[in-house]
């Protein structure tokens, strides 16, 4: 196993699209030794990334990040003398380009409110067995802000792609039912199709057409698209899981708002009540999110917006649901 170091060489600093991983360095902060020295293995010897290893959230500080310029770090959230969100914090304030993300073994919706709060857009999730492949396309993601597209999700080769063009308000439903014919769908996808409606209506009424959400009772749904505005749709399945990518040129999200509207529909009132409930905006990411094993949102702010759905076939990974937000 790889040693935790600490190395106060000089390194040169180049353009993320320039950088080879040998030159990127990535610092892992976690509290559970086999925890930090398997991601660290991982990291080195599968990925060929340079990577740094502290124990916790004052080590991180005072021995690796003042020491030499780290381009992202991988940090747990619940650990002694500092808490990951303190951590990140501090990291945002003294190292703002540094790519932050969070690991965490317990229940990304008890931390929305600290996501919201320090501006945290991707928590990852440890699961039973470990999902490397997945924690290898969320730091690549960071670290090229090469965000978008489904097919990078999916193995070269071991992949079947069909892609069709969404531009009818009224065939929202045709065409989510069409999308999911080309998917080998399993039961736990029996609400895919009112997943898909809520996100083609997101991309058309709002990100393309810039209706406001609380006035959907105005929405006229007898109009079509130009092929330039056209929404984008992605199907693409291998043998462990499938995925839909749906993109619009709008690009209106943005992450702040989408934590927010994800906080509300969970946080609760003094009656129990969701605060969030008769909420006219953010329901269909919210939907996503409950029915959906894994919802990546990838954003270029005014340019384009693409939310990707994910399901796997069989239930390889037991854990939590992550976070990822990706705003460039």
């Amino acid at each position: 196993m790889h040693n935790v170091f600490h190395d106060t060489r000089p390194i040169n600093i180049m353009a993320p699209e320039n950088k080879s991983k040998k030159d990127t360095h990535i610092l892992v902060v976690d509290d559970e030794p086999e925890m930090r020295e398997l991601i660290v293995d991982f990291l080195v010897d599968d990925e060929g990334y340079t990577v740094y290893g502290a124990e916790n959230g004052k080590s991180a500080l005072e021995n690796v990040l003042s020491s030499r310029p780290i381009d992202l770090i991988l940090s747990d959230i619940n650990m002694p003398k500092m808490k990951g969100f303190e951590l990140l914090k501090e990291v945002r304030e003294k190292y703002p380009s540094t790519k932050r993300v969070l690991i965490t073994a317990y229940n990304v919706e008890d931390y929305l409110d600290l996501a919201m709060k320090h501006d945290i857009g991707n928590i990852f999730v440890k699961t039973t067995p470990f999902n490397f492949q997945e924690l290898s396309m969320v730091l690549s993601n960071l670290l090229t802000e090469d965000i978008f597209g489904v097919q990078k999700y999916f193995d070269a080769g071991n992949r079947t792609l069909k892609t069709v063009k969404v531009k009818r308000g009224s065939d929202l439903e045709t065409d989510a039912a069409a999308i999911i014919k080309n998917l080998p769908v399993t039961g736990k996808s029996n609400r895919l199709e009112l997943v898909i409606i809520e996100l083609l209506a997101n991309a058309i009424f709002y990100g393309i057409r810039k209706e406001s959400a609380d006035q959907k009772e105005n929405w006229i749904y007898d109009f079509e698209l130009s092929d330039a505005d056209a929404i984008a749709v992605n199907s693409m399945y291998d043998a462990e899981k499938y995925a839909i990518s749906i993109s619009d040129k709008g690009g209106r999200l943005n992450k702040r708002d989408m934590l927010y509207w994800l906080h509300r529909q969970l946080k609760t009132d003094d009656a129990g009540m969701p605060l969030g409930l008769y909420d006219s905006h953010g329901r269909g990411l919210f939907i996503a999110r409950q029915y959906i094993d894994r919802m990546i949102v990838n954003i270029d702010r005014n340019k384009q917006t693409e939310i990707i759905i994910m399901n796997y076939l069989s239930n390889n990974f037991v854990g939590f649901k992550p976070l990822y937000i990706n705003e460039l």
